[in-house]
């Protein structure tokens, strides 16, 4: 690792040429790439650290944000202006980025993000939720569509109108429930079609 010596010809003028001095911004530099190299190699083990800390202290650190949080919010409401240039100017410079990142995370949870959706199009209706992942619904009926009765193919994908999708036997317009026993497979074709008819209620009590 290089460090940067101070003297009257590097220097530049911006530390004075001693030894106390070259001294403490050789060690300040080595600490700081250390510390970079260090947080690179051991991402993981960071994380889970931090992580086991705010479980663990858990208390302190609510305590800690509500104690601060009409500082934050005056600090917020005077620098108003700054914050909202800095943040448009973060977000343009990081546009492909967040990007990327975004559709990672979209696809590394994608069940979460469609049970999460169902909740709140459930709730919106008044209906009751319980959490459920479609690989599990479509699993238990062996990919047979429960408004035509035919095979669902697997690859195909939305928005082809065979594609798998998600049925509501009693609709949710009509007080059904969005849970297991009230979701079945089907066509996204035949679902579209039931539109709000009860095709397939039998189903649910037999």
């Amino acid at each position: 690792m290089e460090f940067y010596v101070s003297s009257s010809r590097n220097s530049g003028g911006y530390l004075p040429n001693c030894k106390e001095c070259t001294a403490k911004y050789q060690k300040a530099r080595y600490k700081a790439e250390y510390h970079k190299a260090y947080r690179e190699e051991n991402k993981v083990e960071i994380k889970r650290k931090r992580k086991i800390y705010r479980e663990t202290h858990k208390a302190e650190l609510k305590a800690y944000a509500e104690a601060h949080k009409a500082e934050a919010r005056a600090y917020r409401e005077a620098h108003k202006a700054e914050i909202s240039i800095r943040g448009k100017a973060y977000h343009k410079a990081h546009v492909e980025q967040r990007k990327i990142t975004s559709k990672l995370y979209r696809e590394a949870h994608k069940d979460e993000i469609k049970d999460k959706d169902r909740r709140n199009r459930a709730l919106k209706r008044g209906a009751n939720h319980e959490a459920y992942m479609g690989r599990y619904i479509f699993e238990r009926d062996n990919w047979i569509c429960g408004i035509c009765g035919r095979k669902i193919n697997k690859r195909l994908k939305y928005p082809n109108p065979l594609s798998v999708s998600i049925d509501h036997i009693v609709p949710l317009s009509k007080g059904g429930d969005d849970s297991p026993v009230n979701v079945q497979a089907a066509h996204f074709r035949c679902n579209l079609g039931k539109n709000a008819r009860n095709v397939g209620q039998l189903r649910m009590f037999g």
